[in-house]
């Protein structure tokens, strides 16, 4: 859906052009922090009692399932199982 005419759209890139790279940098990054929080909320609400290994499993399958195949994302949902079993054995 596009609802922003073409001015405004000109605008806003003059002024995201107008930032310093750092500057955009940032509001990249806190754009990517504000979509995994907004995902992150999202699975919380449909359980609420979630653990936090389990919502980085479910964040990991909502971004990654069709870049994976079903095998590999177990695999990769194993090395989170393995990952966090080792570090409480330290």
């Amino acid at each position: 859906m596009l609802d922003t005419s073409n001015e405004i759209q000109q605008k806003q890139l003059e002024i995201i052009l107008a930032k310093t790279p750092q500057e955009r940098f940032l509001i990249g990054t806190e754009t990517i922090d504000f979509g995994r929080t907004l995902v992150e909320s999202g699975i919380k609400q449909k359980n609420s009692k979630i653990s936090e290994l389990n919502l980085k499993i479910e964040v990991f399958k909502r971004y990654y399932s069709d870049v994976f195949n079903d095998d590999e994302i177990e695999k990769i949902i194993q090395s989170f199982i393995n990952y966090q079993k080792n570090k409480i054995l330290d």
